[in-house]
């Protein structure tokens, strides 16, 4: 799914407003990457699984499993002291997140991608990310693909 979501990312949003997409492991390396990539730089993470219940009882097996991933926009930007330009800069960068996920459906997952939440951090003087939580969906059946 990472790989699908890397790749969309990647072929929604070159242009000169972006400097690129990288993939960190877990929150700790998004947090240093965080400190070490580009303004502009997108930053795709897995997040958690949730599992339901699998609703086959008389033979099969067909779980549904609820995955999110985090994605991760940071901007460095080095103006007054409350950060008005990162902030601005960030709805800009977010409007082309959501506009590349919002309803697009990995081909691995049975749901479109949608929105959970999102909220901005500082990483460093002068270096912010906005981290936004999303949400899609897959079937896990006991069988290799």
């Amino acid at each position: 799914m990472l790989a699908e979501i890397h790749a969309r990312l990647i072929g929604q949003m070159s242009g000169d407003r972006w400097s690129g997409v990288e993939i960190a492991e877990d929150i700790d390396a998004l947090r240093s990457l965080a400190g070490q990539v580009e303004s502009a730089t997108a930053i795709v993470m897995p997040w958690r699984e949730q599992a339901g219940e699998q609703p086959l009882m008389a033979g099969g097996f067909r779980q549904r499993i609820e995955m999110q991933f985090l994605t991760g926009i940071v901007v460095r930007e080095y103006d007054q002291f409350m950060g008005a330009e990162r902030a601005l800069k960030f709805d800009a960068l977010k409007a082309d997140v959501e506009a590349a996920l919002a309803g697009w459906e990995p081909p691995s997952c049975v749901e479109p991608c949608e929105l959970i939440g999102g909220e901005s951090s500082p990483i460093d003087t002068g270096v912010s990310i906005y981290v936004q939580t999303w949400a899609t969906a897959r079937f896990l059946t006991g069988e290799f693909s």
